[in-house]
């Protein structure tokens, strides 16, 4: 299991209900996880600091990626890369580099250079995507689809063909957000399936900070009607893992 897809059931479980007989104060929980995008290792560096829970490298090659990840890598650090294009030798460059996961589509990937038990990984998809396809994609074990949304108000229709890609496949969404995503917009992208958002290519230690504040502004998601039968189509866990890892779950924030 890849740090980010630890880092994204840790904050589901707080989305939880709690248990015990009192209310114990405590910082109110995100809705999502955070993760911020950067092409240095420097910019990565300076986004986790600010508060990002994890970190994707924009890089031409795998190769370039292996260069900043040497610089950031570690066994508690979610640095994942985002390539047009991953071979068998790319997969294994990254993660002999540290690599967490990797974006890429599925039509430039090779299929051996997916891994899960070595490196997470992510896969770019868009509303083209067949329904057959997003169902055999369930088993093999992601940390979730890749969503790059315009910009704007989301619409209706755009937010069903997310819960689509998201219940067909059974895999949590990963989806790019504006700076000025307000709390109504995260909650809308967190009730379609989307388990963690990307912040753009130059965001601040401000933005993020003022990112993670509107993700902790978003209401806990509502309880489901008793007296009425629903079908679940969002996951609670995505990658279709239904245990918990807790070997490395440490309560540190």
């Amino acid at each position: 299991m890849s740090q980010l897809q630890k880092i994204i059931a840790k904050i589901q479980r707080r989305e939880g209900p709690s248990i015990g007989f009192g209310r114990v104060p405590r910082e109110q929980p995100r809705a999502m996880a955070l993760l911020a995008t950067a092409r240095t290792a420097a910019d990565a560096r300076a986004a986790l600091e600010a508060g990002a829970d994890a970190v994707l490298l924009l890089a031409g090659s795998a190769a370039l990626a292996a260069e900043q990840l040497h610089q950031i890598a570690g066994p508690k650090v979610a640095a994942g890369v985002s390539l047009p294009v991953l071979s068998v030798a790319d997969a294994e460059k990254l993660r002999e580099a540290g690599c967490d996961f990797v974006v890429s589509p599925l039509e430039t990937t090779d299929s051996a250079a997916v891994d899960v038990e070595k490196m997470g990984h992510l896969v770019a998809a868009s509303e083209a995507i067949e329904d057959n396809a997003l169902r055999a994609l369930g088993p093999l074990g992601l940390d979730g689809l890749f969503v790059q949304r315009a910009h704007g108000p989301m619409k209706l229709s755009e937010q069903l063909g997310l819960v689509r890609l998201s219940s067909f496949s059974n895999t949590g969404l990963v989806v790019t957000v504006d700076l000025a995503a307000s709390a109504a917009d995260l909650r809308v992208l967190r009730d379609s399936g989307v388990v963690a958002i990307v912040a753009p290519e130059g965001a601040a230690a401000a933005d993020i900070a003022s990112l993670n504040e509107r993700l902790r502004a978003v209401p806990a998601p509502r309880k489901p009607r008793s007296d009425s039968t629903q079908v679940a189509l969002v996951p609670s866990l995505i990658g279709g893992h239904d245990h918990e890892d807790e070997e490395d779950d440490d309560e540190e924030e």
